[in-house]
Order: C-alpha cells, then sequence, then structure tokens
C-alpha cells in the first residue's frame, strides 16, 4: 500500500525508514569463505617460471637442441630448456687449450698427445683426430652394419623425470589447489541453499572434507593429463631423426675392435668417479663405453639439433653409466656433398678446411676415417647447453660409428661384456 506523506500516519505505523541510498549494505564474509583463502594462501605456488616448463626434448635450430647421432643404444638429449645448465653456463667462462674449461667446468681429460688431435674450438673444446681409424676398418663396420642390418634409429625423451617432478609441483600447488577449493566451496553453499552472504552458516570442518576429496580427483586428473602430454612429447621425438643404425658389440669384427682400441688409448680412465670394480681392480677404459653403434644417414637423411648429455642421467640414465661425458664419432666414408656435423651455438673456425665454408658456426666436414671429439658434459657430469650439434641432411650418403663414454661403467646390453673385453682386447 502506498501512502502519501502528507498522510502518514506515525503512530500508526512506525517512524519513517531512512532511505536506503544514505548507507550501503554491509557483507559479511562466510567462514566457510575464509577458510578458502587461507587454506589458498597456504598453498599458492609461485608465479610459473620458464624453468617449470623445461622439456629435454628436441628444439629447432632457433631456439636450441644438438648432436649427430643417438639411438636407443643412442638417443638425442634434446632440449632448449635447460635453464639451469645455462644458468650455470653464464659463471665460469675461462677459456684454455690444454686443460681446457667449458662454461660448467673442466671436461674429462684425454691423451693431448695424440697424434693428429687439432682443437677446432675451446670452451668448450671441440677435436677432429686425423686418421683416427684405418681404411680396413672403415669398410669392415660398415659391412659388420650391414650384415647385421639396420633399423630407425630410436629418440628417446631425455629429461623426462625432471619435467613430471616440475609439472606435477605446479599443478598441485597452483590450479589443482585452487580448482579444489572452489569447488567445495560452491558444493557447500549449494548445500546450504545459499544464505546470505554467500552461505555463512556452513561447516569449516565439512569444507575442509570436501576439499580433500576434490584435490585427491583432481590431482588424479592432472597427473594423468601431464602423463599424456609427456607420452605425446616422447612419440613425437621419432621424427628428429631419419636414419638407420646397429651396435657392435661383437669385438671380434678388427673393424670395430680397432675403434675400441684407439678410443680406449684416447681417454684416461682416472677421470671417473668409478675407476674401479667392487673388488679394487683398475677397469679397463672400454668398460665405460657404450657399444660402438654405426649410424647410416641415406640422401636427404638427418639428425635434427639435439644435446647428448641428460640433465637426469643420474635418475634416467643410472643402468647405461650415468651421464654421457664425450661424444666419438668417426666418419667412415667421404662426404662431398652435405652431411657436415654442425654447432650452432658455436662460432665457425678460422682458416681451417675441416670448417664449411662461408659458415656461420662450426660446422665440420666429414673425412673418412677422421674422427670428431666433444664433451656433452663436464667431467663432474654437469650438462654444457653449448654442445648442441646437428647432422645435416646427406646428400650422398653419409655412415658414421659413435662411442659414448659415461661416468661410470657401462654394463651389457648398452656396453660392452668384460668377456668380450677382456679376450678381445
Amino acid at each position: 500500500m502506498i501512502i502519501p506523506s502528507s498522510a502518514y500516519d506515525e503512530a500508526r505505523y512506525g517512524p519513517p525508514r531512512r532511505p536506503r541510498t544514505a548507507r550501503m549494505r554491509r557483507h559479511v564474509i562466510p567462514p566457510r569463505m575464509v577458510v578458502v583463502l587461507l587454506l589458498a594462501v597456504a598453498v599458492r605456488a609461485p608465479p610459473p617460471s620458464a624453468e617449470a616448463f623445461s622439456f629435454a626434448s628436441l628444439s629447432s635450430s632457433s631456439s636450441s637442441s644438438s648432436s649427430s647421432s643417438s639411438s636407443v643404444v643412442g638417443r638425442p638429449r634434446t632440449s632448449p630448456t635447460t635453464l639451469r645448465a645455462a644458468a650455470r653456463a653464464t659463471t665460469t667462462t675461462t677459456t684454455t687449450t690444454t686443460t681446457a674449461r667449458t662454461a660448467t667446468g673442466r671436461r674429462m681429460p684425454i691423451n693431448e698427445d695424440r697424434p693428429g688431435l687439432r682443437l677446432l674450438h675451446s670452451d668448450p673444446d671441440v677435436y677432429v683426430i686425423e686418421n683416427f681409424v684405418s681404411d680396413a676398418a672403415c669398410d669392415d663396420m660398415i659391412r659388420a652394419a650391414l650384415e647385421r642390418g639396420t633399423t630407425r634409429s630410436p629418440v628417446a625423451y631425455a629429461g623426462w623425470t625432471d619435467d613430471v617432478k616440475d609439472l606435477v609441483g605446479l599443478a598441485a600447488s597452483g590450479p589443482v589447489a585452487w580448482i579444489a577449493l572452489f569447488a567445495a566451496w560452491r558444493e557447500e553453499s549449494a548445500y546450504d541453499g545459499g544464505g546470505e552472504g554467500g552461505g555463512g552458516g556452513g561447516s569449516v570442518p565439512s569444507l575442509v572434507a570436501h576439499a580433500l576429496r576434490n584435490y585427491v580427483v583432481v590431482f588424479a586428473l592432472a597427473v594423468s593429463a601431464i602423463s599424456a602430454f609427456i607420452k605425446h612429447r616422447a612419440d613425437g621425438l621419432g621424427e628428429l631423426r631419419t636414419s638407420t643404425s646397429t651396435t657392435l658389440d661383437d669385438l671380434s669384427r678388427f673393424g670395430a675392435r680397432e675403434f675400441v682400441v684407439r678410443a680406449a688409448e684416447l681417454f684416461d680412465p682416472a677421470s671417473s668417479s668409478s675407476s674401479s670394480s667392487s673388488s679394487g681392480t683398475t677397469m679397463h677404459p672400454a668398460s665405460y663405453f657404450e657399444a660402438p653403434t654405426v649410424i647410416r644417414y641415406e640422401t636427404g637423411q638427418a639428425l635434427a639439433p639435439h644435446f647428448d648429455a641428460n640433465r637426469s642421467a643420474n635418475v634416467e640414465d643410472a643402468n647405461r653409466g650415468g651421464q654421457t661425458l664425450s661424444t666419438l664419432i668417426v666418419y667412415l666414408n667421404d662426404v662431398p656433398h652435405g652431411g657436415t656435423t654442425s654447432f650452432p651455438r658455436l662460432p665457425p673456425a678460422i682458416d681451417d678446411d675441416r670448417q664449411v665454408a662461408g659458415g656461420t658456426c662450426l660446422e665440420i666436414v666429414p673425412r673418412r676415417g677422421d674422427a670428431l671429439l666433444f664433451f656433452p658434459a663436464d667431467a663432474n657430469g654437469i650438462f654444457d647447453d653449448r654442445t648442441e650439434h646437428e647432422g645435416r641432411p646427406a646428400v650422398d650418403g653419409k655412415w658414421i660409428a659413435r662411442i659414448w663414454r659415461h661416468a661410470h661403467r657401462v654394463p651389457p646390453p648398452f656396453g660392452l661384456s668384460d668377456s668380450s673385453i677382456r679376450e678381445h682386447l
């Protein structure tokens, strides 16, 4: 009923109310919302950084990656995202030629009196070793690979354990917590019928119980999504290389045997953190090698930029000798056109006939019997992202043999058996 002000009966209707615009209505924050905010603050994660999304997967040459061969017996360790290693790489930049210090630390020692050893780049050290193996050994390794048969070179996702840990940690302390808390608050509000202020009379223990239940469910969904994403990334890495390869673990063939003997003469076993066996006897230098891998690049085949070291080597490569400290590649045939090995992060070698003329980075021309030596990690196993490299597309076809020298003994089937080493070396 509308009553004209002139006829307002105060005795009957009471004193007139003040206009509601004179003062805003005061809302009380419901206890449930206070609990939600406190829990959210307790679990709030810092803003995600680029490192949280670091993936040890191959990058384009414009972003990062490297190497010139890899397989299950050799897998490219890709990772434009090794920000921790990159940060370390800016702290130490001493350059020497003999005791060579990389940006991460001293590389493992080698026999620097080896005939034919030529330094193409210092810090990180990249060498060419002329006439490392004989032409006959090159031919024998190619024949052995053809007889054994080559298959598509596998590519593994190095660093996936760190990536899973980073992503799960980020999800658990950020999105998962917020979603669980918000859903619990909405559930409690709906259950109470949405009282004034958003349901202020709800039970705090009930809210906490709902939040914990939601957290478990959302966390499980997040882990499933992360697992699917990691698998998708790993499956996609297979397109990074198109070569075929096989492993030569039979040292009765003189080609593989000569390669292993020359490599053992080059490396100093004392550089390993486990230079002796459990019985206290010093192990043969070849005990730290992965078995030689022969890799074939037919016309047009290549290996995209990648790394040979693995920032998660202590976990992922524990069964194959840990971190890769050195890569030794032997070119088994002359490659007049294409098929070069390039290091996109390193400048071209000056006045060196092994450097591609007019190249914008260190780019080495393959020559039969010569070896390429570099160090993907320092002597302590710290990843060096400057050794990113790639195998450029072959025009005339290319054959290489590779040995990875690890930090610890490499057991079979990845490495050479003790009996084979004793019998043939």
